[in-house]
Order: C-alpha cells, then structure tokens, then sequence
C-alpha cells in the first residue's frame, strides 16, 4: 500500500481521531470510536501518537501522563497495559493499544508520533509483526527519532522534524534549493504549523520549494473551514485537523 496515494484532492488527517459522535455528542479523542468516526466522516488518514505502558506495550495516547484526558496523576508509562485499558476517560472511553488499532482498521493509514525512545522499539515491532509498514508515516518532533524509526521501517514513509522543517525554511529563505533538497532528503512530508511566532510558514513561495523537492506539505492543526480553503489555495497538499468533518464538507464535499 503507497502512504501517499496519488490523487489531485486535499488529503485530510483526522487528528486523533474525530471526537464527536454522528450526533455530535463528545467521544474521546485517540480511541477507537473515535477513529472510527473519522473513516466514516471520509478522513483519509488518522493521525495519532505512541506512549508506552510499563510492560512495554505501545498504546495511542498523546499526553505522557494521564491527568487531562482520565484524572490520574501518573505518567503513561508507570502503569501496565491491563491498569492502562482499565482506565475510563472522561467520555467513557478506553486507552487502545496500537495492534488494535491497527487490527479493527486494516485499510486505515495511520500518521504515527513517536513520542519517545522506548516507542520506537515497541512501535516499530508491532508495525513489522503486522505488515503494517505501508500503511503508516513515522512523525515525530526529534528528527533523530523519526530516523531511528524509519531505520527499522525499510520504506515506510515519514514526515521531517523540527530541525529538518528549520533547514527547509531556510533554505527557502536564501532561494538556495539545493539546501532545501538537501535538508528533506528521505522525507515525504512536511507537516507543520503556519507559523512559528513571527516566521509564517504558510507562503506559496515556501510552500513550492518544498514541493520541488519532492515532499509535500500538510498543515496542522487547522480547524476553520475558510483556514482551509485559504492554505489549499496557496498549494498545501493537506490538512491535520480535529474536525474531519468539517474538512471533508469544506475541500471534498
């Protein structure tokens, strides 16, 4: 399966998930019903995030403690996989590990973030275990994690992290393109936000040097429908959003 798929539409990530039920009623965000929404809503990716519990297991779940989404003041990490899936988040919801995930959507490309050293090791055996590669992009904010993931992913996709994304401005910056190329060699994508304080990412001219070299750019987390027709029209290739829903309506509707 190619990540990437060819296609001339706006790709849109459901970030974590879409967490609003079809009667938008509140669903948890990083569950499995709430991915679930998101392919229904017609997302074309679902973006998430891997922590790993105490015994080793990957889990999706953006936070590396548990008190905003559960009440609990303990790091992800300091409870078992079977304490973890007892939790009840504030919706009602359950903390899945990625092989369910992975095994309840078999068609679903996941945008995976690799949020720390021990989720690479776990992360990348389960993706390997379940021939999963294909379907996943490797993220992470640490390029030297995003590498080391990508290492044990021969092929899989990635998008850049925050030091390759400042090469690439820069470069951009200095109209020298081979710096750009060279600062997004081996990646496919860039996904960031417009802007960085006062350094706006989100100009046609930025946004064209990237896709000379290759790599396509996705904005996040952009949740205005006009927001998103507006970074479409400068050329973005795709959008990360809470609001899968809205996205779909606004750029494929």
């Amino acid at each position: 399966m190619r990540y990437l798929f060819d296609t001339d539409k706006p790709r849109i990530f459901a970030h974590r998930g879409l967490a609003l039920d079809s009667v938008g009623g509140p669903l948890d965000e990083n569950t499995l019903p709430a991915f679930a929404r998101a392919l229904e809503v017609g997302a074309h990716y679902i973006e998430s995030d891997i922590q790993v519990t105490a015994d080793g297991v990957p889990v999706l779940f953006h936070d590396t403690d548990l008190k905003r989404v559960a009440g609990i003041d303990a790091p992800v990490q300091s409870l078992s996989v079977s304490e973890i899936q007892a939790l009840r988040l504030e919706n009602g919801g359950q903390i899945p590990t990625l092989v369910e995930a992975l095994q309840q959507f078999p068609t679903a490309r996941f945008n995976l973030d690799f949020k720390s050293v021990a989720s690479i090791f776990a992360g990348t055996r389960e993706i390997q275990h379940l021939g999963a590669a294909g379907r996943v992009m490797v993220a992470s904010f640490s390029d030297a994690r995003r590498m080391a993931a990508k290492s044990k992913l021969p092929g899989v996709a990635s998008s850049a992290g925050s030091s390759r994304v400042l090469q690439a401005v820069i470069g951009s910056s200095l109209r020298l393109p081979i710096v750009t190329g060279i600062s997004l060699d081996g990646v496919d994508a860039l996904q960031i936000p417009t802007h960085f304080g006062a350094l706006r990412l989100d100009s046609k001219c930025f946004i064209k040097s990237v896709q000379k070299a290759g790599v396509e750019v996705h904005f996040w987390t952009i949740n205005n429908p006009a927001e998103m027709k507006r970074l479409i029209a400068l050329g973005a290739n795709g959008i990360v959003t809470d609001r899968a829903d809205l996205a779909v309506a606004a750029l494929l509707g």
